[in-house]
């Protein structure tokens, strides 16, 4: 059994602080690996706090020490070996008699406080929120794997609208894409905006109203999903039968085989992990048909499980898992800038 074998590799394990949304399922195969590999865990999400979370910090000697409670489980700051951050979200705060104003300044104190209070602790972290927000910049992320060796289609941001019909008639054939999560919240609802065709005669002065991304389409015969673990790459080949855009809006249609990552790409991908200090990644990379391999998003919280589901082999919360719980590894110092709010 996987677990087993990293269990006798592993050192003595510290225990594990889990930041995410309590109703987040793709972390309990992880939290049951660690359990398996003996390191105590806590979890919970920021919104938890104050209300299940208790925090006692002090700085000592340059470092963070004191306690962390949530739920009734009880850590001493500084015995927490790792930090896995997970779309954790905002504390909620809202106690009688004030306004939205306060209530709303006291939710960024509370995150402040907390998040801040973590980041600050000379762990692992699965990612730091500092290295996080830096590689959700998308125009951030695909300058450092350009640098990184990697391929990565023409690309154009902004908001002037004859510059990006000039831009999309350069491309040719021209996708766009959004430049942060691709959900909105509707009163009607979720919205998905997905990565969509789009033509020079498409565009209209509405470009003006709002930061747009426009990308040079890649035609992909499959796309890739690459999660990257502590130096371990996981690559799952996805095919989508309707030959979309954007394999999101096809998830029951999707073709999900193993494969091998070329050796110029994994190097790439290491250099790329390097450059923005990641210990965990989501890559998805097109396919074309002259079997080159491009990338066209880099997220550090991106979603893993239903890659494992599909293909099981590629044993990847098992590999998270030892990355949390193994003291061996090498800790990143913590960066000079602090997160003031939710990572």
């Amino acid at each position: 059994m996987v677990v087993d074998h990293l269990v006798a590799q592993a050192g003595r394990p510290r225990p594990v602080c889990v930041v995410a949304r309590d109703d987040d399922a793709s972390l309990n195969h992880v939290v049951q690996d660690l359990y398996a590999l003996g390191a105590p865990v806590i979890r919970f999400d920021l919104a938890s706090f104050p209300d299940r979370v208790t925090l006692a910090a002090q700085l000592a000697g340059g470092h963070i020490v004191g306690t962390l409670e949530a739920d009734g489980r009880r850590v001493q700051l500084e015995d927490i070996g790792a930090v896995l951050w997970w779309h954790p979200s905002r504390p909620r705060i809202s106690p009688e008699g004030l306004d939205e104003g306060q209530a709303e300044w006291l939710s960024r104190e509370a995150a402040a406080g907390l998040a801040g209070t973590l980041a600050a602790l000379d762990c692992l972290h699965v990612n730091h929120p500092v290295h996080t927000d830096a590689a959700q910049n998308k125009p951030y992320a695909l300058v450092q794997a350009a640098a990184a060796g990697l391929r990565v289609p023409p690309t154009w941001i902004g908001n002037d609208a004859a510059d990006a019909r000039r831009a999309v008639g350069d491309f040719g054939q021209t996708v766009c894409k959004s430049l942060v999560a691709p959900g909105v919240e509707t009163a009607d609802g979720p919205l998905a905006f997905y990565t969509s065709p789009v033509a020079p005669g498409d565009l209209d002065e509405g470009v003006g109203t709002a930061a747009h991304q426009f990308q040079q389409r890649i035609h992909a015969m499959y796309e890739i999903r690459l999660i990257v673990v502590n130096g371990h790459l996981f690559a799952a080949r996805l095919t989508a039968l309707a030959r979309s855009t954007d394999f999101r809006a096809h998830y029951d249609e999707l073709v999900y085989d193993y494969t091998d990552v070329p050796g110029e790409v994994r190097s790439g991908v290491h250099r790329l992990m390097h450059r923005l200090h990641l210990w965990y990644a989501a890559l998805d990379l097109l396919v074309d048909t002259q079997h080159q391999w491009w990338l066209v998003d880099v997220n550090p919280a991106g979603q893993w499980g239903f890659v494992e589901r599909h293909l099981p082999d590629l044993t990847i919360s098992a590999r998270l898992a030892a990355a949390l719980a193994d003291t061996r590894i090498r800790r990143r110092r913590v960066p000079a800038s602090l997160p003031e709010c939710t990572p």
